[in-house]
């Protein structure tokens, strides 16, 4: 026996769902009837790059690894709570939104893993849903950061912090003008997005090291 002949069926997904399929030529409107009921619209994944719409009349060369999405709502659960979304993928976030009020910055969000740890989602992460996932809340556990703001070593309660308190940390002493203007930047921080600006109102992730640059300008 050749060991090296192809499998007699390939796994492919939609909406996260595993499918065993025979190698061969499906429709787009065949993919569609494996879902149940039949989803009125179906995207390949494609990584890196933009998704790709398959038309029913449509014909796609089945092989393994295949990823497709369509707009068939799902249930997710945070905090024991339904909510309907679209599967495929849903950004942290989009997650936070949810919620009414939103989960709120001093907040994480834990995917429920059963029979396994549970994982923590990071900042801005891109999550992929199924039916029936759930997700939890709670505090982010305090801890003592030292970052340096405008080269200044500070040690602050993380792992959270505002743009209110690197601007402070940065003027004690408010400098005086009637359009100030408070530009952030950080570096090193932790989650998905270590590098990149604040506004007002905004918070981001920190770890030991974090680097903070504050500069203000007068608009008058």
């Amino acid at each position: 026996m050749n060991s090296s002949a192809r499998p007699l069926s390939a796994a492919i997904t939609i909406d996260n769902i595993t499918f065993q399929l025979e190698h061969g030529d499906i429709t787009g409107q065949e993919l569609r009837e494996l879902t149940s009921p039949a989803a009125n619209d179906l995207w390949l994944d494609l990584p890196d790059a933009q998704d790709v719409p398959v038309p029913p009349q449509s014909t796609i060369t089945i092989n393994s690894n295949l990823r497709f999405f369509t707009n068939t709502p799902i249930t997710i659960y945070i905090d024991a709570a339904p909510y309907r979304v679209p599967a495929g993928a849903v950004t942290e976030p989009k997650l936070r939104e949810l919620t009414s009020p939103a989960i709120p910055d001093d907040h994480r969000i834990w995917k429920d893993i059963y029979d396994d740890l549970d994982d923590p989602i990071a900042e801005d992460e891109i999550v992929i849903i199924k039916e029936g996932d759930r997700f939890f809340t709670k505090a982010a556990e305090q801890a003592i950061f030292e970052i340096r703001v405008n080269t200044e070593r500070h040690n602050v309660a993380g792992p959270i912090v505002s743009f209110e308190t690197i601007v402070g940390l940065a003027f004690p002493a408010p400098p005086t003008g009637s359009q100030l203007i408070f530009t952030v930047g950080y570096a090193r921080g932790a989650g998905a997005r270590p590098t990149g600006t604040l506004r007002a109102g905004e918070t981001v992730t920190i770890k030991n090291g974090t680097l903070f640059n504050v500069t203000a300008t007068d608009k008058s």
